[in-house]
């Protein structure tokens, strides 16, 4: 199982059960929520952390659902400069 280093703001590629680990840099706390009705991608939450939100330099660690179909999913982060729906594509 592969573990993902992922920018909070990026758009990420992962397989179903990998790890991604979250990383804060945007100068301020963040949190990722899910993004409307779409498909929650991860194992855990929503919303991620379950504690309200991760400072600036922490990280937030998860894994991908297992099974999880292929397709792209698409979920929100606050905090971001660019408050766009941010998307990780399974296979």
């Amino acid at each position: 199982m592969a573990d993902h280093s992922v920018n909070i703001c990026d758009d990420w590629n992962g397989s179903q059960g990998n790890k991604g680990t979250f990383n804060n840099n945007t100068g301020g706390p963040c949190s990722i929520s899910q993004d409307g009705t779409n498909p929650w991608p991860f194992k855990d939450g929503p919303p991620l952390p379950s504690t309200g939100s991760v400072p600036n330099g922490g990280t937030i660690v998860t894994h991908l659902k297992n099974p999880l179909a292929n397709g792209t999913y698409s979920y929100m982060v606050t905090g971001c400069t660019n408050m766009t729906p941010k998307t990780v594509t399974v296979p």
